[in-house]
């Protein structure tokens, strides 16, 4: 499903304030690129993509041409032609927030799931800088693709920000829902044996980002009662319980254990519960389960590491940081444990790396949350 919205053609030049003066006598770019504005606002698209074209030949490095071309297509649906243009001018202005958005947006129209999600992390760390309708639809395809991707957390994160910026709709709701199921569907892909479920998790998780406990409780008390056996509704409900009545949460987060062993954000949850809590030996049990279940996941590697690094085991320690970095080297908080485990060894200039890799994604971070 892609959430269709204006492609702000007629507000390019506020994109684009360095614009090229014209000649004092009119050349051919000049007729070509009039043309083409007149034949886009008189709604005749396909003749105002062709002069756009024409008059890009003549000079490519046209960057309001590329995003006035890119957005026709859009409108049109054309998306290869879309992805193309915004391609192009993502190269022309890197740094180009809007331009990384509407790519992103394109290649989502031409079911391209990992080009649209590096696009709009993109976007992402140049803080959706955008028109706000632009950047809110930047954000529900952001979270639509991380989730058909797998990347079901951080989906959750992109919608709980994108709801306490404005409001829940309903998209978001069920995108939550989605989500918090970890299952790799976009709304239209939901089964229709699953849709009730997936509409009740999406209530009470959109309760939770809405910061209304009571209600939140309500509903989730309501699923665990209708889908008892769900080892994501237990851990959701644990997770948030874990801010309301923590010995309950961690209660449920191991009833999603018990239905599934192998359920890593549960695995990787009661790691840190238990580590916070002085508890190291337990938190490298449920650690290592963590790792043996999916070492292809950094964030087992990060619980194992902080795990053995409490314990006193800053070489085994740094060994699992280390491969927790090299899965997502965008992980802040993989790069800060590491740099910890460093210092713990003396390895002053890898330690100081290390912050530094950190600092610098967090500004990213803290940058793209404003």
């Amino acid at each position: 499903m892609l959430f269709k919205f204006p492609a702000l053609v007629l507000s390019a030049s506020l994109l684009f304030a360095q614009a090229t003066k014209p000649a004092p006598q009119p050349s051919a770019f000049d007729n070509l690129s009039k043309q083409a504005a007149t034949l886009r606002d008189a709604g005749k698209l396909d003749e105002a993509m062709a002069a756009y074209e024409k008059a890009l030949k003549l000079r490519p490095a046209w960057d309001e041409g590329w995003w006035n071309l890119g957005s026709i297509a859009y409108d049109a649906d054309k998306f290869p032609e879309c992805s193309a243009s915004f391609q192009r001018l993502t190269a022309l202005k890197p740094d180009l927030g809007a331009a990384w958005i509407m790519l992103g947006i394109c290649e989502y129209g031409l079911k391209n799931y990992t080009a649209t999600r590096g696009a709009l992390l993109r976007a992402e760390q140049l803080h959706f800088e955008a028109p706000p309708e632009l950047a809110k639809a930047a954000r529900m395809h952001l979270a639509l693709v991380l989730t058909k991707t797998g990347v079901y957390e951080k989906a959750i994160v992109v919608l709980t920000e994108l709801t306490r910026m404005d409001r829940l709709t309903p998209q978001i709701s069920v995108a939550a829902g989605i989500a918090g199921l970890r299952k790799p569907w976009l709304p239209a892909e939901v089964p229709e044996a699953d849709r009730e479920m997936v509409s009740k998790v999406g209530d009470a998780m959109g309760a939770a980002m809405e910061l209304d406990p009571k209600s939140a409780t309500s509903k989730f008390e309501e699923l665990i009662a209708a889908y008892p056996a769900q080892a994501d509704i237990h851990f959701r409900f644990g997770a948030f319980l874990m801010q309301q009545a923590p010995e309950r949460g961690v209660g449920e987060i191991k009833k999603a254990l018990e239905l599934s062993p192998a359920h890593i954000p549960a695995l990787v949850g009661l790691a840190a519960i238990y580590l916070k809590n002085g508890d190291a030996a337990t938190s490298a049990q449920f650690a290592e389960r963590a790792v043996q279940a999916d070492p292809g996941d950094f964030a087992t590697h990060v619980a194992m590491g902080r795990a053995l690094l409490e314990s006193g085991d800053a070489v085994r320690a740094a060994d699992q940081l280390a491969v927790a970095v090299k899965l997502a080297p965008d992980s802040a908080d993989a790069h800060f444990s590491l740099a910890s485990a460093y210092a713990r060894l003396g390895r002053k200039e890898d330690a100081r790396h290390e912050q530094e890799e950190f600092r610098r994604l967090r500004k990213q971070i803290d940058g793209a949350s404003q």
